[in-house]
C-alpha cells in the first residue's frame, strides 16, 4: 500500500501536509468537520470543559467560543510494514487517532487552548507485542492565512502485551497561547491534529519495536 508522509508543521503551511494511505480501523478518523462535543467520551476521560465554558470565578466575565478541531485529513492513522512493498499482509501494526476534545479560556490578551487525543495501536499480521511510539501533532491555525501560531510534537506511549491486538493511548496538551482577537475564536483560528510521520515514527521496513 503506497504511503505518503506528513511534514512537519512547525515552519511550513497545513496545506503542504501529505496524504496517508489508510487501512480499515476501527474508531472514528478522518476529517471532523464539527468540534468535538464537551460529554464525549475522551472529553470526560479527560476532565474538559465545553468548548464554550464560563470563566472561573473571580475572571472576567465573558465565553470564549474555543476554535473547531479536526483531525487534518490524511493523518488520522499511519502503518508500518516488515517489508517491500507494504501491503496487507506484511502490516506490523497501524497506529490511529480515534477521538479529539478541547478547551479554552481567556488568559488576558491571550487564549489558553488545551487539546486531547485519544488512539490505538493495533497489530498487523506480522507484529508482535511490545512497546510502541506515536508521534502526535497539534497545531493552532490561523483562518486567515491557514498558518500555524503554535505548534507542538507529542509523543504517546501504547504498550501491547502479550496475547493482546491492540493497545489505547491517550495525550493531553499544556496550555497552547495565542492571541485574543474577539470571544469569537473559532472565526479566528482552528485546530489541527494528526500523526505526523516525518517527526521520527518508524518508516516502512525498519526496526522492529522492542518488547
Amino acid at each position: 500500500m503506497k504511503r505518503r508522509y506528513l511534514v512537519r508543521m512547525g515552519a511550513l503551511s497545513l496545506a503542504a501536509l501529505a496524504t496517508l494511505a489508510l487501512c480499515g480501523c476501527g474508531g472514528r478518523v478522518g476529517n471532523f468537520d464539527q468540534p468535538e462535543p464537551a460529554d464525549s467520551r475522551l472529553g470526560n476521560l479527560l476532565g474538559l470543559k465545553s468548548a464554550s465554558a464560563p470563566p472561573a470565578p473571580g475572571a472576567e466575565t465573558r465565553r470564549i467560543f474555543c476554535p473547531q478541531i479536526f483531525v487534518l485529513e490524511g493523518t488520522a492513522a499511519s502503518q508500518v510494514h516488515s517489508g517491500n512493498p507494504p501491503s496487507n499482509e506484511n502490516l506490523r501494526y497501524q497506529s490511529s487517532v480515534d477521538d479529539v476534545a478541547r478547551e479554552c479560556s481567556l488568559d488576558g490578551e491571550r487564549i489558553a487552548i488545551k487539546v486531547g487525543v485519544a488512539g490505538k495501536v493495533l497489530l498487523g499480521p506480522t507484529g508482535a507485542p511490545g512497546s510502541f511510539n506515536v508521534p502526535v501533532r497539534v497545531a493552532v491555525v490561523r483562518q486567515s492565512d491557514n498558518q500555524p501560531v503554535v505548534s507542538k510534537l507529542y509523543r504517546a506511549s501504547a504498550s501491547i502485551p502479550a496475547g493482546q491486538t491492540y493497545a489505547d493511548y491517550t495525550i493531553v496538551s499544556e496550555q497552547l497561547f495565542v492571541p485574543f482577537i474577539q470571544d469569537h475564536a473559532e472565526d479566528d483560528y482552528s485546530i489541527k491534529v494528526g500523526i505526523d510521520e516525518g517527526a521520527g515514527a518508524e518508516k516502512p521496513g525498519g526496526k522492529r519495536d522492542k518488547p
